[in-house]
């Protein structure tokens, strides 16, 4: 069983040095690699508390593999500490988990195979899709858990053996050493080391002088390199207020979602798909009560082993950073095993191939795709720079979240190329849009959050988006990596920009209610290119108010371009502009200023959302959105917008005589009808597709333009189903919804 144990753990070494990263990936990898260049825990190389050990294996390893030529040495020689972390972790719980129970009979192994359990438990560890793949990520996460479980398997023998004097002294030097690797393995190792201490007392000066020596080894250089203790604690502390700001944890969240979350990211996600996951809880469960009911002896050693660090990972840390979990997959592995066991031994071998099969088939496309590409960030760096290597000098700007979370990424590898914008949170848009009034008219580049929709605020017909995306599931994988997904926009001379006083998106609302701004208490303001033709202005909104009629003035240079009433609800205007009104200097020489205020009659003006907003060649298809539809609705947690429509619902389309293709994406109406709805689009009564979608749905249709005229511009979009969502939710909202949409998007045809 040993040879075979270590004939895995070879395997398993050698597999992932083959598929070392190419870049770092979060924000501490890259501390850790600006550790490895200098090492000061101040200045956050790394974070407090400072991992001093880690750094000096990062070094040698960095070091080996620059003498051997590898490409990225630094951040392959973090990975490389994984790979052989994880090789080693699985050889050492083998050790510690055979030497778990009492008696082997009682757990049902056969005859003279007393580690059958340990040895299935280590080979669901190590193909864990979780475990697999963090043991080639630059982190710290595998390197500290190896040597924790190095002192798991000394300490185990310890109070298995007689005498058990050196394994006892083994397991606490290398406990007092697994914190210099990872400041969390104090909770993992510390309560199993107690134990050992009090049931060893003839053992307890020498595991005592053992552990300070472990400490010193790593506490005494870090705090002469940290430039002393009084500086070396400020650093700490800063950093432990960090880690509790802005972090959702069940300690300072405590609701049932947070806690089911919780457990779902510990238990199951790490598994890779909710089935396998589902499947190895549910075996760990029949596991445990199989072994509470024959050794209570390894149940109360698991508890005091994994327990603590258990009950500090739910409370305390932040499930969606999924790596925190990996501590935990042990013993979850270890109680499937058990039951597993149980079984003939033709099932038991046929059970375990099986699920290390389908384990490394969900985690291998992610672990090579991770090993072929770099993180989302670091690609849009290296392909920023080919780009300014043409001869490119933009103007970059950045959403707050993607300029805090790329500050340490960018010490380490170096600005993008161009000049950087300030980037005030919620505003960063206007950041931008006052350069180019101010008459800036290069090309901008924006590096968003794809879950901010403050862009909607800036024509990007013309604009170039290149999305950076992880190509796996980045909650299994990477979950709380920063930063993560990105878009980057690529702006030249917009034809029009909107900054205070609209509401195109729930996000954009918000910020002119908290702000006070809207067409109702002071213009809407926005700019519009100049240009020498004629335009068209799609223009629409609510009237939020019940009563009055709301008397919309538009403006540009001050002078009126349009004039509307609306009444109670919805209201969409496509409004002819002429050259002429482009024309003059203004305030701007480039961009004429445009205005958008409501007033009443005779009264206060009534509450009014300007939500639809575009500004086109007169020439150019546009479109919005009309009667039987609501208001935009957005998740910041999926980063989803949508709107909800009736069961009959219009676009208005400009056509300009050619033939337009509509796109709808929508979510799946199994979530609320039970059979799926005859959905159809159509120009008058002319049927131009029709579909029944159950999952979710795309419904493309192209629409001549002869029907198009002969409905007057109008598609209108039809469900046989719709249902009052006060009704199912228990409320006063009297809406009849019967889709959900994601996106609307019409084109020219072809």
């Amino acid at each position: 069983m040993r040879r075979l144990v270590g004939a895995v753990a070879a395997l398993y070494l050698a597999a992932h040095l083959a598929l070392l990263p190419p870049a770092l990936e979060d924000l501490d990898s890259v501390n850790f690699a600006l550790g490895i260049r200098d090492f000061d825990v101040a200045q956050h190389q790394p974070h407090p508390p400072g991992y001093p050990a880690f750094i000096a294996a990062g070094k040698l390893s960095a070091a080996t593999l620059g003498q051997l030529g590898a490409a990225s040495p630094d951040v392959r020689g973090l990975a490389a500490l994984s790979a052989v972390g994880g090789a080693l972790s699985l050889v050492c719980l083998f050790g510690f988990f055979r030497g778990l129970p009492r008696r082997a009979r009682e757990l049902d192994a056969e005859p003279g195979e007393p580690a059958l359990p340990a040895v299935i438990a280590a080979i669901l560890v190590g193909c864990c899709p979780l475990v697999w793949f963090n043991s080639a990520r630059p982190m710290s996460d595998m390197a500290g858990l190896a040597v924790a479980f190095s002192a798991f398997y000394f300490l185990i023998r310890a109070l298995g053996e007689e005498g058990g004097g050196r394994a006892a002294t083994a397991g606490a030097l290398l406990a007092a050493l697994s914190v210099g690797f990872r400041s969390q393995m104090a909770l993992l190792t510390g309560p199993l080391l107690l134990l050992v201490l009090l049931l060893r007392r003839r053992h307890a000066l020498a595991m005592i002088a053992a552990g300070a020596a472990g400490v010193l080894i790593w506490a005494v250089p870090l705090i002469v390199l940290s430039g002393g203790l009084a500086r070396y604690l400020a650093s700490l502390g800063g950093q432990a207020g960090d880690d509790f700001t802005g972090v959702v944890m069940l300690w300072t969240n405590p609701s049932p979602r947070v806690a089911i979350e919780a457990a779902l990211y510990t238990f199951v996600r790490p598994w890779g798909s909710p089935v396998l996951g589902g499947l190895i809880v549910g075996l760990a469960i029949g596991g445990l009560w199989i072994t509470a009911r024959r050794d209570r002896r390894a149940v109360g050693l698991l508890a005091i082993a994994f327990g603590p660090y258990a009950v500090f990972h739910l409370l305390f840390q932040e499930p969606l950073t999924i790596r925190y979990a990996l501590p935990l997959i042990p013993v979850t592995a270890y109680l499937a095993a058990t039951l597993i066991v149980s079984a003939r031994r033709w099932t038991v071998l046929a059970a375990t191939a099986a699920l290390a099969v389908a384990c490394l088939a969900v985690v291998l496309p992610a672990s090579t795709a991770f090993a072929q590409q770099p993180s989302p960030f670091f690609a849009l760096l290296d392909e920023s720079r080919i780009i300014a290597a043409r001869g490119a000098k933009p103007l970059v700007g950045m959403h707050r979240r993607v300029f805090t979370e790329s500050r340490r990424a960018r010490v380490y590898a170096g600005e993008l190329p161009g000049s950087l914008v300030p980037s005030p949170r919620d505003y960063e848009w206007l950041e931008v849009t006052r350069v180019w009034r101010e008459g800036y008219d290069g090309e901008t580049w924006f590096v968003a959050d794809p879950r901010r929709t403050d862009l909607a605020l800036i024509d990007r017909a013309h604009a170039r988006v290149r999305e950076y995306r992880w190509p796996f599931d980045r909650r299994v994988y990477v979950g709380g990596t920063r930063p993560t997904d990105l878009d980057w926009h690529i702006f030249h001379e917009p034809g029009w920009f909107l900054e205070r006083g609209w509401a195109l998106t729930p996000e954009i609302a918000g910020i002119s209610e908290r702000d006070g701004w809207g067409p109702h208490k002071r213009p809407s303001v926005g700019w519009v290119r100049r240009r020498g033709a004629d335009a068209l202005m799609v223009i629409g909104g609510r009237h939020l108010g019940s009563t009055g009629v709301a008397r919309i003035a538009v403006t540009l240079d001050q002078k009126p371009v349009a004039t509307f009433a609306v009444s109670p609800g919805y209201f969409l205007e496509f409004v002819q502009i002429p050259a002429s009104a482009f024309a003059g200097a203004g305030v701007n020489p480039r961009y004429a200023e445009l205005n958008v205020a409501a007033s009443g009659d005779g009264g206060e003006a009534p509450p009014v959302a300007i939500e639809q907003f575009n500004l086109q060649p007169a020439g150019a298809v546009q479109f919005g959105v009309d009667e039987g539809w609501y208001e935009p609705e957005y998740n910041p947690a999926t980063a989803r917008s949508w709107r909800w429509m009736s069961e009959r619902a219009t676009i208005r389309v400009h056509h300009a005589d050619r033939p337009v293709t509509v796109r709808l994406t929508g979510e799946a109406p199994r979530h609320y009808f039970g059979e799926a709805p005859v959905v159809r689009v159509l120009a008058g009564e002319r049927v131009i597709a029709e579909a029944t979608p159950f999952e979710d749905f795309t419904i493309e249709a192209t629409i001549p333009a002869d029907a198009l005229a002969a409905a007057n511009g109008r598609v209108v979009i039809t469900s046989s189903l719709a249902f009052v969502a006060g009704e199912r939710e228990g409320t006063a909202d009297r809406r009849r919804l019967a889709l959900r949409i994601y996106h609307v998007e019409v084109g020219a045809g072809r």
